[in-house]
C-alpha cells in the first residue's frame, strides 16, 4: 500500500476542486476492475488500449490521462472520491473460508472479495465513531477456548454448547441473521456468482459473514450456520490444508446448530415426503438436509437414506424444493438500520454518505439490503424507533 500512495504521485491529477488537485491512487484502479468482475484483457480490449498500458495505470508506473481515467470511471461506475481513498485494507485472503471454494474461479472469488472489502474497510470505517455496533459476543472467546481445553474435534458438541450458550434450547431459530447481528457479527450480502454460496473472514477482531442473496431462505440458512463454524472453530486453519476436512466439519456443524438430534428424533417420526415438507417449514431446513441430517445421527438407515434421495431425483427437487417460494429469506439489517438511522437522524446527507465512503449508491444498496433506488431520492428519509 506504502508503495501504491508513492507512485501515485506520478499519475495525473484527475480534477481540480476549488484548485485542490485530487490525484488518484493507482490501487483504486485495480480494486475497482475486480470488483466489476472484468479481467485487464476485456477492460484493455473496451478501451481499445493493450492490456500492457492498462496494468501499468493499475501499478502506477506511467501516468494516465484525464480522458482515460474518466473512461475507467464511468465504466466501473464508483464515485470520485473512491479513486482518492487510501484506508482500505485488504484482507488476508489466507484466513478467508469459500463454501465450494474448488468450484469458484480466482476472479470470481477476488470479485466477491474484493466487494467484502468494501464493506469491512470503507463501510464500516466509515462508521466508526458515528455508529456503535453490537460487541463481538465474549462467548465466541469463552468457547472457543473450551474446546481448545477438551481438544475435541466434534461438530455435534459445538452447536450444543453454542446454542446453550445462546439460550436457543432446542427450537427452531425464527431468525439466524438477527442471533448473529445482534452478537456484534457483520452479515452482508455482496455480488456473488452462482458457484459461491458465501465466504467468512475476521477483520479488525470483527466477524463477517458475506452471503448470495440469489439463494433460497433455506440455503441461506444453512451457508450462515456454516460460516459461523469456520468464524468460532477454524480462525487459526490455514484453509488450504486439510480443507475437505474443514469443509466437512462446518457442514456436520450447521445441521447440528439448524437441527438439534433431540428434536429432530422427536419430530421426525414418519419419513414420507409430506411429513419432510412440514418439517421444513418448521424448522427452514431444505428436505435434503433434513434427510443427510437423519442419516448423519443415525435416525434413518442408509437404505432409506438412498431411497429417499432417489425421490428427491425423481421428483426433481434437486435444485428447488416445495416450500422455497413460501419460506421468507432472513436478510441483513444492521448496516440497512445504521444507514437509515444516520440519514433520518440528518447526520450526514446521501450525497455526502456516498462521497465520504466512497462507493457508489447501488453498491451501499446491496450491501446494506436498502432498496432499489434509495439513494436516487434525496429527500426519501426513513425515521425509524429504536
Amino acid at each position: 500500500m506504502k508503495n501504491s500512495r508513492k507512485s501515485c504521485k506520478r499519475v495525473i491529477k484527475t480534477m481540480g476542486v476549488r484548485n485542490k488537485e485530487r490525484y488518484c491512487l493507482p490501487q483504486r484502479l485495480r480494486d475497482a476492475r475486480l470488483a466489476s468482475g472484468k479481467t485487464i484483457k476485456e477492460v484493455a480490449e473496451s478501451l481499445g488500449i493493450s492490456a500492457q498500458a492498462l496494468s501499468m495505470f493499475e501499478l502506477g508506473r506511467c501516468n494516465i490521462s484525464t480522458e482515460m481515467f474518466f473512461l475507467l470511471k464511468n465504466m466501473y461506475d464508483l464515485p470520485l472520491s473512491f479513486y482518492t481513498k487510501d484506508y482500505m485494507d485488504n484482507v488476508n485472503r489466507s484466513s478467508v473460508f469459500f463454501r465450494k471454494f474448488s468450484a469458484a474461479t480466482k476472479r470470481k472469488r477476488e470479485r466477491a472479495l474484493k466487494h467484502a472489502e468494501f464493506i469491512s474497510c470503507n463501510v464500516i470505517k466509515f462508521f466508526q465513531g458515528k455508529i456503535k455496533f453490537p460487541p463481538v459476543d465474549r462467548s465466541f472467546f469463552e468457547i472457543k477456548q473450551s474446546i481448545e481445553l477438551e481438544n475435541r474435534r466434534d461438530p455435534e458438541l459445538w452447536a450444543k454448547i453454542i446454542r446453550r450458550k445462546w439460550g436457543l434450547g432446542d427450537k427452531p431459530i425464527i431468525n439466524i441473521v438477527r442471533e448473529l447481528e445482534r452478537r456484534g457479527i457483520v452479515v452482508s450480502v455482496v455480488p456473488m456468482d452462482d458457484e459461491v454460496d458465501g465466504f467468512s473472514y475476521w477483520q479488525d477482531e470483527r466477524p463477517f459473514i458475506f452471503v448470495n442473496q440469489s439463494n433460497t431462505a433455506v440455503r441461506l440458512r444453512m451457508s450462515i450456520a456454516h460460516e459461523l463454524c469456520h468464524l468460532f472453530f477454524h480462525e487459526e486453519a490455514d484453509v488450504e490444508q486439510d480443507l475437505k476436512q474443514l469443509e466437512d466439519e462446518a457442514k456436520l456443524f450447521a445441521g447440528a446448530f439448524l437441527l438439534p438430534e433431540r428434536a429432530l428424533v422427536d419430530d421426525l417420526y414418519v419419513t414420507s415426503m409430506e411429513h419432510l415438507i412440514y418439517m421444513k417449514s418448521i424448522w427452514k431446513v431444505s428436505i435434503q438436509g433434513i434427510i443427510v441430517r437423519a442419516k448423519n445421527i443415525g435416525l434413518i438407515s442408509d437404505d432409506k437414506f438412498t431411497y429417499l434421495q432417489r425421490q428427491i431425483s425423481i421428483k426433481k427437487w434437486r435444485k428447488r424444493e416445495p416450500g422455497d417460494d413460501v419460506i421468507d429469506k432472513e436478510l441483513p439489517s444492521l448496516l440497512r438500520q445504521a444507514m437509515e438511522l444516520l440519514i433520518a437522524k440528518k447526520f450526514v446527507t446521501k450525497e455526502t454518505l456516498i462521497d465520504e465512503i466512497g462507493l457508489s449508491g447501488k453498491f451501499l444498496e446491496q450491501y446494506c439490503t436498502l432498496e432499489d433506488g434509495f439513494f436516487e431520492h434525496p429527500d426519501n428519509l426513513v425515521t425509524l424507533s429504536f
